[in-house]
């Protein structure tokens, strides 16, 4: 069959449905040969799944993604023997089944080879190299299933494990991967469904400006409204997605909607010269495009820059990784406002932050849990703040949950603070009711 396959690939016009077989196919082929060889024979089935294929449609559009896919599926068929099917079975993934075959040496090189051949760049109409990588799920009939559904279904839960572990990666299922590893990818799934059916939210953390007693801006933190366990945290969710990819897209979607927000705040209230911070983790930053993508996004919106504020939350592998640093001096270079989240009072940190292109510092909780015993970080804290004041940076203390730690914040010249003292996160209705009514003075007096 490929090698009939197999010519059509020469052709660029030939589409990728031309190229595979349909999934009813492909199934009636494993369900045949199952029947056929019973309990005696044996049958290998292989599904590559794009890694970050939202991401990469939304950098690049539908059609360059598809014609990256083409070359993906052109690719694989070149490494297929020639016995072997393949179907394209969903956007960014395709489904290899190799009849006779189980010796797991010969798989585990063909994938390897698999993704050797995919990490290798495309290009695009404009010459641009495309890089992308894929996970790989491996099963064998009978030790993985002895009916089609089952092998399907743990040929998911292996392909889920290699997404989960970062991508670029082969699982074959084993029978101890089932019990926690199918909760997770369940969860996967409701992650991938909720985004699709616009179930994330932003809610909004309000900075307070002690010295002018006024509102600063806000940290937007997002919250999945689950449509049966009601308002999730980010810490419900923010890993999975981080290890699947997703976070790729969230972090755009999320940008934009605050982007929008802000906006309008800024019509409601032009004599506040609002800040609206959102968080990128590290996975966000060691994408490539991260910073043009969301220079895009801000250039699309007509956005001034310098009210939009990009929180890092490990700012010690910003010299230590080339394509963080890069993304960062760029973002701050178009007049992005930088933040470390979760400052830790460390020598080395405090030395640190001199070198880098920042104008938050955000203090972590960590240095309110115990303030009775925190000279040692005081000190440093004294050097960390005549720093901030002469180089026109501030200083934010998170986590101000009581009057006594608002007052020690305001011991050492902390100037602006945000808690649970002054408000949760709060929705769109209650974060616009809170600047109305000016709710934190009440708290400053």
């Amino acid at each position: 069959m490929f090698s009939k396959l197999k010519k059509y690939f020469k052709d660029k016009n030939t589409s990728i449905y031309e190229k595979t077989i349909p999934k009813s196919q492909i199934i009636k082929q494993i369900t045949k040969h199952i029947k056929r060889v019973g309990n005696f024979g044996t049958a290998t089935l292989i599904l590559v799944d794009i890694d970050d294929f939202r991401n990469l449609v939304e950098t690049y559009g539908e059609n360059i993604c598809n014609q990256v896919f083409g070359e993906v599926v052109s690719r694989i068929v070149d490494l297929l023997p020639e016995n072997a099917s393949l179907s394209q079975v969903r956007l960014d993934g395709v489904l290899i089944f190799i009849p006779d075959e189980s010796t797991q040496s010969r798989v585990e090189k063909l994938c390897k080879k698999m993704l050797e051949c995919i990490r290798a760049p495309f290009l695009n109409e404009e010459l641009e190299n495309i890089s992308i990588t894929a996970s790989i799920g491996v099963c064998t009939y009978p030790h993985s299933g002895s009916i089609v559904k089952t092998l399907l279904d743990n040929l998911d839960l292996a392909t889920f494990v290699s997404k989960r572990n970062g991508g670029n990666k082969v699982t074959s299922y084993y029978a101890t991967l089932s019990d926690d590893e199918r909760d997770n990818m369940m969860y996967y799934e409701e992650i991938r469904t909720a985004i699709q059916k616009k179930e994330f939210i932003l809610y909004y953390q309000p900075i307070i400006n002690f010295e002018t007693k006024t509102i600063y801006g806000a940290e937007a933190l997002m919250r999945w409204n689950h449509p049966t366990k009601g308002v999730l945290p980010p810490q419900d969710f923010i890993q999975l997605m981080e290890q699947t990819g997703d976070i790729h897209w969230v972090g755009q979607w999320g940008i934009e909607r605050m982007i929008r927000f802000q906006q309008a705040m800024h019509t409601k209230f032009p004599e506040l010269p609002l800040v609206f911070s959102l968080n990128l983790c590290l996975k966000q930053l060691l994408n490539a495009n991260m910073a043009k993508d969301l220079i895009e996004i801000a250039q699309r919106l007509n956005v001034k820059a310098s009210r939009i504020m990009l929180e890092i939350t490990d700012f010690m592998v910003y010299e230590k990784m080339k394509v963080v640093e890069a993304n960062i001096t760029r973002l701050k270079a178009y007049g992005f406002k930088i933040a470390v989240d979760g400052f830790p009072l460390t020598p080395q940190s405090v030395l640190a932050i001199q070198k880098c292109p920042v104008d938050v510092v955000k203090l972590g909780r960590v240095f309110l849990k115990d303030i009775t015993n925190n000279f040692s970080q005081e000190k440093l804290l004294v050097n960390l703040i005549d720093y901030c004041h002469k180089n026109k940076k501030i200083v934010v203390c998170e986590g101000i949950e009581t009057k006594e730690l608002l007052n020690y914040v305001l011991e050492q010249r902390v100037n602006y603070g945000s808690g649970f003292f002054f408000a949760r996160a709060l929705d769109i209705p209650s974060f616009i009711k809170f600047i109305e009514e000016e709710r934190w003075k009440t708290k400053l007096d």
